[in-house]
């Protein structure tokens, strides 16, 4: 399993609204250049996420991104279910007919719990998680 550089630069993006004002909009150019993304990628980026109702979009030259949600409630699971997808580690976790070992498979059951664990995980942060604490030292109590 993969997050790719798209979740990681949405989860950032996020973040870094998240340390403005409540309802403040944000400028594409301002999201990539303070998280160090590219510009035109972090653009489709929030595209993607205005689509799924995360983000709000406001066109033209005045145009922008605000929270549709409170940032306490999005949690990076959701981000990266957004951008990339379903988080799948083995795909007999989710399909078992994708597997030629069903029924009699010694380590289903170890994807089954990292697959819990990793959901769980991810579940656990929000997009304040971060913007709360400059240093990332925070641990949800779910992880610890």
């Amino acid at each position: 399993m993969n997050i790719s550089r798209a979740s990681d630069y949405a989860i950032r993006g996020l973040v870094y609204m998240a340390k403005k004002p409540a309802g403040a909009v944000c400028f594409v150019k301002d999201i990539a250049k303070n998280t160090n993304s590219p510009a035109s990628f972090m653009s489709k980026i929030f595209q993607t996420l205005a689509k799924s109702g995360l983000v709000h979009s406001f066109i033209g030259t005045k145009g922008g991104f605000t929270f549709n949600a409170r940032p306490e409630d999005i949690t990076i699971k959701m981000v990266v279910e957004i951008i990339d997808g379903p988080i799948v580690l083995n795909r007999c976790v989710v399909n078992k007919s994708s597997c030629r070992n069903v029924g009699n498979c010694d380590v289903h059951f170890m994807w089954l719990d990292i697959q819990k664990m990793l959901t769980k995980a991810l579940s656990s942060y929000s997009i304040a998680d971060f913007a709360a604490d400059k240093k990332g030292n925070m641990l949800p109590e779910a992880v610890q």
